[in-house]
C-alpha cells in the first residue's frame, strides 16, 4: 500500500507501533489465563479478549500495508475464535507454542523500519503459525 503523504504515513506507523505493543501484550497476558480457565465458562471471556486483539492487529497490519503479516494474525484469530465457541483443554506444550507464536510476531513487528518494512526473519513465526493452524483444524474437526 502506498501513501502519497509521507508525514501521514509516518504518523500512522507511529500509532501502529504503539497499538502493536498493546495487542501483543494483551495476548501474552491472556494465553496463561486460558490455561487457568480452560474448559470453564470463563474461557469464553478470555478467548474473546484474545480474539479481539488478534483481529485488531490483523486490521492494523492491513492498514499500514503489511499484507504478509495478515495471514499470521488470521491464524491466531481463528484459533482464539474457536476457543470462544468450544470448551477445549490445551496442553501446556501447546500453550507454549501460542506464547512463542505471539512473541515471534511481536519481535517481527518490532523489526519494522521507518518505511514500514519488516526486516526480521519470518521463518520461525511461519513454522509456529502453521502449527497453530493445524491445531485449529484438528480441534474444529473434533467438535
Amino acid at each position: 500500500m502506498e501513501f502519497k503523504d509521507a508525514g501521514f504515513f509516518k504518523e500512522l506507523l507511529k500509532i501502529f507501533k504503539m497499538e502493536t505493543q498493546e495487542h501483543i501484550q494483551e495476548m501474552l497476558s491472556g494465553i496463561p489465563e486460558i490455561g487457568r480457565h480452560q474448559g470453564t465458562d470463563a474461557q469464553f471471556g478470555v478467548a474473546e479478549t484474545l480474539h479481539r486483539a488478534a483481529h485488531s492487529l490483523k486490521g492494523a497490519a492491513r492498514t499500514v500495508g503489511l499484507s504478509d503479516i495478515e495471514p499470521l494474525c488470521q491464524g491466531l484469530e481463528s484459533f482464539f475464535g474457536l476457543l470462544k465457541r468450544q470448551k477445549v483443554t490445551l496442553s501446556p506444550e501447546f500453550q507454549e507454542v501460542l506464547m512463542r507464536t505471539v512473541q515471534e510476531l511481536g519481535g517481527l513487528l518490532n523489526s519494522m523500519d521507518d518505511e514500514g518494512k519488516i526486516t526480521g526473519d519470518k521463518t520461525e513465526l511461519t513454522r509456529l503459525s502453521e502449527e497453530v493452524q493445524s491445531k485449529t483444524v484438528e480441534l474444529a474437526r473434533s467438535a
